[in-house]
């Protein structure tokens, strides 16, 4: 272990934060960055989201993983808007609430992904199935593998439900995860969906 001694009274100097103002201008100054740099966007171009109510940072903070600038500042999307389906299979819309609730952003090969939502279905004992699909760097279709699948507690009965987890096999790069649904039967209603994407580096 090597020991660096300071004379008592000195001046300890500590690096600024490095700050700029977007992917350009962070780029240009860092043409060739080292795993473990750090940079603070203070307008950066992406991260982005949609829904009824989106939480996109005005800055946000990233590290270099050797691959990529992965951003680690959380980014959330969201609707409160009623919106049914029967679908059987995964869809991203829903009938009376069209806006697609999804989250852009640079990540790695991972990222963790924590979403909730209130929903009724109008048949006891029907699944209530949300789940994440992936495009831009990678594709990823919404499957019952990174979803939750609560039954409904009876007809026409609220359920809360949320699952908070890492999401593996990623390509590095910009990724848009999109929220989307399914049921097993009859017609399901979600109330309210809060969607939170994190970068891991």
């Amino acid at each position: 272990m090597a020991w660096r001694f300071f004379t008592a009274g000195g001046v300890v100097r500590v690096a600024a934060p490095t700050i700029f103002t977007n992917e350009a201008a962070r780029d240009t100054a860092i043409p060739a960055p080292t795993e473990g740099m750090r940079a603070y966007l203070t307008a950066p171009t992406v991260p982005a989201a949609t829904g009824v109510t989106t939480a996109v940072p005005l800055g946000v903070q990233t590290i270099y993983n050797g691959f990529v600038w992965v951003c680690t500042t959380p980014v959330g999307a969201g609707s409160d808007t009623d919106g049914t389906s029967a679908s059987t299979s995964y869809v991203s819309t829903l009938t009376s609430d069209t806006v697609e609730v999804s989250v852009t952003l640079v990540t790695g090969t991972t990222a963790r992904i924590e979403y909730n939502s209130t929903a009724r279905s109008s048949n006891d004992g029907a699944e209530l199935g949300i789940s994440v699909a992936v495009s831009l760097a990678t594709t990823l279709a919404a499957s019952n593998n990174n979803g939750a699948l609560p039954q409904a507690p009876g007809a026409n009965r609220d359920l809360i439900s949320s699952r908070s987890f890492i999401l593996t096999g990623l390509t590095a790069g910009t990724n848009k995860f999109l929220l989307s649904y399914r049921t097993s039967a009859g017609t399901i209603t979600y109330k309210s969906r809060s969607f939170i994407v994190t970068g891991i580096a």
